[in-house]
């Protein structure tokens, strides 16, 4: 998925010396590379303070080096520039972690450093025309200052018998994990800045260096090192990747702020939701649902479980919901049915959901959703983070420790929300009917009923006809009630959960009903 959103960011000029071959006339480049080779060291604690001694100089704006060939080509001809399988980093030695470099061109006009780190050493991997076949885009000549605008990373994470794709890394300091059998989806960043924000811009910092420590033949996980640089912000991250039936990457960083900031967003997230089961089908359209995520998940301090359904709003929306030591959140791809998108290309139900969990306390502060309006698959339009209540001083350290699962189950001792639609009734009243599903439910029949809850809050209103029935055909169990037609300049929070007796049985579903944006 092309995340439009990366138009605007990459990373920093690659530093190394690149000169044309004199023998060649159709726009080859050749690599001058120094006589000896240096391998300095480089460790966490190294790589913090680079990021501390980048607060010393002021920032500097970074622009594009890449030909006007590369940053024209649209993605369709930019994907058919190959990385050449044989050139892949560490293939030779048999390692199961492989390392494939990206090229310039289309929304990626800026070059990074990237290293190899073998121990405690490096030494920095040069840009060669020669990793790429270029036969399917044309001729394209390509300038002395181009490099590497990311990497991907190999292993064999859905058979022995081959290494597979399993992470990327590119554009300002995106990245995107999958776990077996899936397909890429959401993204994850290093940081945000002032995102969503109406009257200021938002920024993207860059990892604009990139240290990737050679794994041993028989490890299981990889290390990757990366220096953030922006005009608000440093920072160093140590991100340890582990692949297999459910990915991790277990994350330590260490920020420093250049200068006040509005919003400093936490371990964002950024997916797609263009329409889906509580929206209708555009006009024109022949699936049923296109989204890579269809619901926000957190859990409380004390192990409660929410659930909020991602929309596509008519106007940008942020919804906060102010928490203290959340257990975990994130952007979910819940419905996990092929009937749901009938897409065979695109696969949307192999997405894979992203789960935050805090290694250290996150303390109190704020989920931030935000989603802008989109009619295209195109737009990554939904960002989720964490918003912290106190920020540091500006040069004072802010240490990060958190975990990102990049797939995750609905709570397995709760009932859990599958379904969320919604219509209007013959007078103008709004319907809305939720599904859930779970083996909390099982022992509930159509004579037997879970007691349904549906409650208002900010803006009290009236909620009526609330009632609650057994689906034989899918064993769900449905609430559905009533709202007024007119809300006025209201907007009004919505929960509804399921109960018996005095204990709640399932998780928590809450929209925000905005009359003037539906």
């Amino acid at each position: 998925m092309v995340n439009l959103i990366l138009g605007a960011i990459a990373a920093l000029l690659i530093a190394t010396g690149i000169t044309k071959d004199p023998n060649q006339n159709n726009g080859n480049v050749t690599i001058t590379t120094p006589h000896e080779v240096v391998r300095p060291e480089m460790d966490f604690s190294k790589l913090k303070e680079k990021a501390r001694k980048l607060l010393e100089s002021p920032y500097i704006e970074i622009k594009p080096h890449t030909s006007k060939e590369l940053s024209s080509l649209p993605y369709d001809r930019y994907k058919n520039i190959r990385f050449r399988t044989e050139k892949s980093l560490w293939r030779s030695e048999g390692s199961a972690f492989q390392i494939q470099f990206m090229p310039p061109g289309h929304l990626y006009n800026y070059a990074i450093n990237i290293n190899e780190m073998v121990g405690s050493n490096y030494q920095r991997i040069p840009f060669l025309e020669e990793y790429f076949d270029w036969s399917e885009v044309g001729e394209i000549k390509l300038n002395a200052e181009i490099g590497h605008t990311g990497f991907k990373i190999h292993y064999p994470i859905n058979t022995d018998e081959h290494t597979d794709e399993f992470a990327v890394f590119q554009g300002a300091s995106y990245f995107r994990i999958v776990s077996k059998g899936q397909f890429y989806g959401l993204s994850a960043r290093g940081l945000g800045i002032n995102t969503g924000m109406a009257n200021t811009q938002e920024e993207f910092p860059v990892f604009k260096e990139f240290w990737i420590k050679k794994p041993g033949k028989f490890d299981s996980t990889i290390f990757v090192y990366a220096l953030l640089d922006g005009k608000s912000v440093t920072g160093a991250y140590e991100i340890e990747i582990v692949p297999g039936e459910i990915s991790k990457t277990i994350i330590n960083a260490e920020i420093y702020l250049r200068k006040p900031v509005e919003k400093l967003g936490i371990s964002p997230l950024t997916s797609m939701f263009w329409y889906g089961e509580n929206s209708q089908v555009p006009q024109g359209q022949a699936y049923p649902e296109v989204h890579d995520s269809d619901g926000l998940q957190y859990q409380t301090e004390t192990g409660d479980y929410y659930w909020r359904p991602i929309d596509n709003p008519k106007k940008p929306h942020t919804h906060i919901i102010d928490l203290e030591n959340p257990k975990g959140f994130g952007l979910i791809q819940r419905d996990k049915d092929f009937a749901s998108y009938e897409d065979t290309n695109m696969k949307y139900q192999l997405r894979p959901s992203a789960w935050i969990e805090p290694g250290d306390s996150f303390g109190k502060g704020q989920i931030h959703l935000f989603r802008f309006p989109t009619k295209q698959d195109s737009d990554d339009n939904v960002t989720l983070f964490w918003v912290p209540s106190n920020l540091p001083e500006v040069g004072e350290p802010l240490r990060l420790q958190y975990s990102i699962l990049w797939n995750v189950y609905p709570p397995k001792k709760l009932a859990y929300v599958v379904g969320t639609r919604t219509n209007l009734g013959k007078d103008g009243e709004r319907n809305f009917f939720i599904d859930f599903k779970g083996e909390k439910l099982q022992s509930y029949t159509e004579e037997k009923l879970p007691t349904p809850v549906v409650e208002s809050w900010n803006e009290p209103i009236e909620v009526t006809n609330v009632i609650i029935q057994k689906i034989p055909e899918s064993e769900k169990f449905r609430i559905s009630f009533q709202i007024p037609a007119k809300l006025g300049n209201k907007n009004t929070e919505l929960k509804a959960y399921l109960k018996d007796n005095s204990e709640v049985i399932s998780e928590t579903w809450i929209t925000t009903w905005d009359h003037a944006n539906q």
